[in-house]
């Protein structure tokens, strides 16, 4: 029965008595990571508050559901669940309406579909899930990163919330047929769902930590390990001086990693447990450290920390749309001066959302505290999601519409695109509207977005798969292979198709250039991209294709779009050519493609910003800055044909970003409109037919 008194016992923070410390350790945890989000350089390990926020949430809810199991054998499952949605629903309801009415009046088009699917993530506490879909890395703010990616922790959460109660109740009913005291399970049970969910942790973030930021079952032990500290007693030692010692020693390990610890670390893997566990300390210690007055506890109830601490989750809910929509306007991030406006901002957001939000739904009257209490919290709540629901459709369908311009075809009268720019120039109609539409841009893409195409793993792939163009088996074999500026050759090779049989098989990895010299990333994604390639060439050879087309982004390109680089004693030269002297060893006919011009900023968002085409384009000496590592190599290795279209480009020194009534870009890629444009003078400069 120890276990059983140890949770009749350990009522320290989980009880009705208010703890002060509590609200100065919540404000701690939101400032970490406040500062973090604004400064990102200056506190590089500022994301650990959000870990700090899983422990105290698993005090706090694991705490107060043992104690009802204890004194009742039995959890209210819909008395939680009501709890639940008037602590944390109308907050983040009033966030997503805002950033949608935000969204529509400071954010291009382009943005709107994902932000309003980002909406329908988070209503749906499933935000966690999309980032790590998405791999996105959860690190400072950027005119592109969703205004609502911070919904993914309140994801986790809630996934939690949803079976802490059954997990509960299971222990109930275990203690009711063993006829013994429902507390007795508890401490056992949840130390090895703690123990479960860390193995899983240090595993997941040792082979895909970006993936293992975002899940849930690596974060399970941090609210476990909470729930713990609510439970298990002090043994007598914890009090007076020891216990504001051990409050000191909690807030060092939860303050001294900011300092050393990054996003790109295994995390949250065996390093997260210095502040979870250094949280834990302050949380057990808190209460008989409170009687000394140079105890940590005492320090974090001052008054100015409370208040912070009060309104910490609106805070955590708006300071992230506000530092987005105030990156987007600004164009860079916000500069000291600017980082302490928004923070001023975003606290006044927070306490007007704390006492006009949350605290006119949190305690509801003696009437509605039962059954019919809670149905009427239900109700509202499915009524408030679907309102915010219909609110998040609305942008969605106005970008839909023009998305479905994409499958109409164009005419080559109105629409020439690079043919405006060839040996013998297309007449450019005045006054028609530009294609595709901005706001739909990013969605122009290749057939090789499309399923496994765009991720060629020659392990994987069937050789079946990914070829595209004539279904005449005897029409020439054309292999485009390179990375996703590789792809964008692919549908222009399918237009010439249609007028000269090809067969064209796509051997495309998106950011994988086709050399057999690895990029020095801390990315594990790529880490096998050049021995891919080392198969893929074989898988070429044997194929014996009557051309491979090789293309890829410019080593600068590499650097700003993704922050790879080589090293000197493995450039990226020297394996291009690798790769293309095994080709032309077999006596495969090869032909390169120069990189297209590298557009400076968004062009897309610069155009819908801006309107006017004159202000978005590039120069051509920064547009085709840097040495084409890919052409270099390939004039080092005889046979190799090079094929430049920078004319399709730029003219007189300026790289406009739309040509011939067409939308030259959707970021750094052509957009597939523009690309098919090109086919006539690809097909001239390849010599096909």
């Amino acid at each position: 029965m120890r276990h059983a008194s140890a949770v009749k016992r350990a009522n320290n923070g989980t009880g009705h008595a208010p703890r002060l410390d509590i609200q100065g350790l919540r404000a701690l945890a939101v400032g970490l990571v406040v500062v973090y989000h604004l400064r990102p350089e200056a506190l590089a390990g500022g994301f650990i508050g959000v870990d700090v926020f899983f422990v105290l949430s698993g005090f706090l809810i694991i705490g107060s559901l043992a104690r009802e199991a204890a004194k009742h054998s039995s959890i209210s499952v819909p008395a939680f669940y009501a709890r639940r949605i008037r602590r944390l629903f109308p907050a983040s309801a009033a966030v997503l309406v805002a950033v949608l009415l935000g969204t529509v009046l400071l954010l291009p088009q382009s943005r709107w579909q994902g932000i309003s699917a980002d909406v329908l993530f988070s209503l749906l506490q499933v935000q966690n899930w999309h980032q790590a879909l998405s791999a996105v890395s959860y690190a400072g703010a950027t005119g592109e990163v969703s205004p609502l990616q911070h919904f993914w922790s309140l994801a986790v959460e809630e996934q939690f919330y949803l079976v802490i109660p059954f997990f509960f109740l299971g222990l109930v009913l275990a203690a009711r047929r063993l006829n013994r005291a429902a507390d007795t399970f508890i401490v056992p049970a949840l130390a090895a769902v703690a123990l479960v969910s860390f193995a899983y942790s240090i595993y997941l973030s040792n082979n895909e930590h970006t993936l293992a930021y975002f899940v849930t079952g690596t974060r399970v032990w941090e609210l476990a390990v909470g729930g713990l500290a609510a439970l298990v007693p002090a043994m007598g030692i914890l009090t007076g001086r020891r216990a504001a010692l051990a409050s000191w020693v909690g807030v060092a390990a939860v303050v001294i990693p900011v300092f050393f610890l990054t996003t790109d670390m295994p995390f949250p893997g065996s390093i997260a447990a210095i502040p979870v566990l250094g949280t834990a300390l302050l949380l057990r210690s808190g209460s008989a450290a409170a009687a000394v007055p140079w105890s940590a506890s005492r320090v974090l109830s001052l008054r100015p920390l409370t208040f912070i601490g009060d309104v910490s989750y609106s805070l955590y809910l708006w300071h992230w749309p506000v530092i987005v929509f105030a990156v987007a306007l600004l164009g860079r991030a916000p500069r000291i001066r600017e980082a302490v406006l928004l923070a001023v901002l975003s606290l006044g957001l927070a306490a007007a959302s704390y006492y006009w939000v949350e605290q006119r739904f949190r305690h509801p009257s003696s009437r509605n505290t039962g059954w019919g209490g809670h149905r009427k919290v239900y109700v509202l709540a499915m009524c408030s999601a679907v309102l915010v629901t219909v609110a998040a459709w609305a942008p969605w369908q106005v970008v839909e519409v023009k998305r479905a311009q994409l499958s109409t075809a164009l005419s080559d009268r109105d629409y020439p695109g690079a043919q405006a720019w060839s040996e013998r120039p297309a007449a450019v109609p005045a006054g028609m509207p530009v294609r595709p539409d901005p706001s739909v841009a990013m969605q122009d893409v290749p057939a090789t977005s499309v399923g496994a195409c765009g991720v060629y793993d020659p392990a994987t792939v069937p050789d079946t798969d990914c070829w595209f163009g004539s279904q005449d088996q005897q029409a020439p074999v054309v292999v485009v292979v390179g990375d996703s500026h590789a792809g964008q050759f692919v549908d222009p090779l399918v237009a010439v198709s249609k007028k000269i049989p090809l067969r064209i098989h796509a051997m495309v990895r998106n950011g994988c250039p086709f050399a057999l010299t690895p990029p020095r990333s801390a990315d594990t994604v790529y880490a096998n991209c050049s021995a891919q390639n080392a198969i893929t060439a074989e898988k070429i050879i044997g194929q014996k294709p009557d051309l491979v087309l090789v293309a890829g982004m410019r080593e600068d390109g590499y650097r700003k779009a993704l922050g790879w680089h080589w090293s000197p004693e493995s450039p990226l030269a020297e394996g291009y050519v690798q790769s293309l002297s095994r080709l032309r060893g077999a006596g495969l006919r090869v032909a390169v493609i120069a990189d297209p011009p590298y557009p400076g900023g968004n062009p897309v968002e610069c155009l819908q910003k801006h309107g006017k085409q004159d202000q978005c384009a590039t120069s051509a000496a920064e547009a085709l800055a840097g040495t084409d590592t890919l052409v270099t190599a390939a004039g080092s290795v005889p046979g190799v044909e090079t094929i430049d279209l920078s004319r399709h480009f730029c003219r007189d020194g300026v790289c406009p970003v739309v040509i011939g009534n067409v939308l030259v870009y959707r970021d750094n890629h052509m957009t597939n409109t523009f690309a098919k444009s090109l086919a006539p003078d690809l097909a001239v400069a390849l010599r096909l037919g």
